[in-house]
């Protein structure tokens, strides 16, 4: 484990009696609720500076949806455990200017919101939502309020953030590697990928839940380390943010386990502790705009 603190990027926290989650019904693993207590027994020995809380799919409909909700949700969860320094919620930006009311509230009543993600992995269409016109310009709206934008999709989908991040000015952050197809042994379109979207020096690149894309049971470090090393060839220690995903990575790994295999492979990859600091703690507090 690293003798520093880290700052852990990608927290859920959720409540299924303070807010509707359709996604999660009946899930053995996830439909029930999750607390930063939870997190907190969960994280055994690491010593966790900060958390960055990640929207958690709330449902919403078309004109709406629980963006304010969600943020007052995880402002108490913040008051029983302040290490919960950032928030990043979900908004329609698909609205484009007219999301403006939701982001300007966001960031006069609630000052820990650090960006956005709004998830197009599981929409209908995609494509069509990521590269439409309104969509481009709700995230280059973000601009405005100084935040960034969480980029959430499949490895199947990756071609569609390919076109989608020259088009975009603020600052972004492609979660948990793009979801790479390990199970498919997907090693070669990854360094591909990699190797396309890391010129664009806006986007960074956030090092969690390759355990959940690989065989979820029976996956090994060796079955990992090739997509750890290609996302440090692209990237490099500069743009590559640790997290750890609670709690998806539950159905793969826990997060003592995950670090210990991030440990092992920096060291194999033969990182210096000031770079294997900036991975674990340095980035996120940059590019989060933590103030720690």
């Amino acid at each position: 484990m690293p003798n520093f603190p880290i700052i852990d990027t990608h927290l859920h926290v959720w409540d299924q009696t303070r807010l509707k989650y359709s996604a999660f019904d009946g899930h053995p693993l996830y439909g029930h609720p999750y607390h930063v207590e939870d997190y907190q027994r969960d994280c055994g020995a690491l010593d966790i500076e900060a958390m960055v809380f990640l929207e958690c799919y709330c449902d919403f409909w078309e004109g709406g949806g629980q963006y304010i909700d969600e943020i007052l949700f995880v402002e108490d969860e913040a008051k029983r455990d302040p290490r919960i320094k950032g928030i990043v919620p979900m908004a329609p930006l698909e609205w484009g200017e007219k999301v403006r009311p939701i982001l300007t509230q966001m960031r006069d009543n609630h000052p820990t919101v650090k960006g956005i993600r709004r998830i197009v992995e599981f929409d209908a269409n995609p494509r069509a939502l990521t590269l439409s016109d309104d969509f481009v310009a709700g995230c280059n709206l973000l601009n405005d309020f100084g935040y960034s934008f969480d980029i959430n999709v499949h490895y199947t989908q990756m071609d569609i953030v390919r076109e989608f991040v020259p088009r975009v000015s603020c600052p972004l952050i492609l979660d948990h590697c793009g979801k790479p197809g390990i199970r498919q042994g997907a090693i070669d379109q990854y360094r591909d990928d990699m190797k396309v979207l890391s010129k664009h020096k806006n986007l960074w690149i956030k090092l969690s839940d390759l355990p959940v894309t690989a065989d979820l049971e029976n996956w090994t470090e060796d079955d990992l380390f090739p997509y750890i090393e290609a996302t440090l060839d692209a990237f490099g220690p500069d743009r590559t943010i640790y997290a750890g995903d609670y709690p998806i990575c539950l159905a793969a790994t826990t997060l003592t386990r995950w670090v210990d295999v991030l440990d092992r492979a920096f060291a194999k990859l033969g990182l210096s502790h000031g770079d294997t600091r900036k991975i674990y703690r340095d980035n996120a507090n940059a590019f989060y705009r933590l103030g720690l």
